[in-house]
């Protein structure tokens, strides 16, 4: 059985550090391989130290400012998801992440879909998200569900490095 559960930081933080951290690994040996880029090295801190500090401002969205939740499959945490308030009426999708073992399953199109009826919950008109170039499942479950490219946003945390192989997409709610 497959379950969407509100993180809850003092029984999730270990499992979202490990999962954040492997999202991150991921992503820096993406841009390592395909652009020489070593993310890491420039931003100056471990993979740990700035998983554990991206955990903590996610963590802190709660509803109706945002929400944060954990994908557990037989009592194993096999993916995460958040929503958070970017402005008034606009929200964006974070950390979107499934373990590779467990890809190709519809997990990652059911939790944007909850976050996406979380979104019109919480009075979102429009809701934002990022994406690497080389995240081609992932933009086809974004745009199955109607998400469009558009020009970067100025709230997006994406690294100055990445923006040449960088998506930006936004779907009005």
């Amino acid at each position: 059985m497959v379950e969407f559960i509100p993180i809850n930081v003092s029984l999730h933080k270990s499992h979202l550090i490990k999962l954040t951290e492997e999202y991150f690994t991921w992503i820096n040996e993406e841009v390592q391989q395909r652009y020489s880029i070593d993310t890491f090295s420039i931003i100056g801190e471990s993979i740990l130290e700035y998983s554990e500090k991206t955990l903590e401002q996610l963590a802190g969205y709660l509803p109706p400012e945002g929400i944060y939740y954990v994908i557990q499959k037989d009592n194993s945490i096999i993916g995460m998801g958040a929503l958070r308030t970017l402005k008034r009426g606009v929200g964006e999708i974070k950390r979107m992440f499934i373990l590779p073992k467990y890809r190709g399953n519809g997990y990652g199109k059911e939790i944007l879909e909850r976050l996406l009826r979380k979104g019109r919950e919480f009075g979102f008109s429009s809701v934002r998200l990022d994406t690497g170039e080389f995240m081609v499942a992932a933009q086809q479950v974004y745009r199955r569900a109607g998400f469009r490219e558009r020009e970067r946003y100025i709230e997006s945390e994406v690294p100055t490095m990445f923006l040449p192989h960088w998506l930006f997409m936004e779907k009005i709610i």
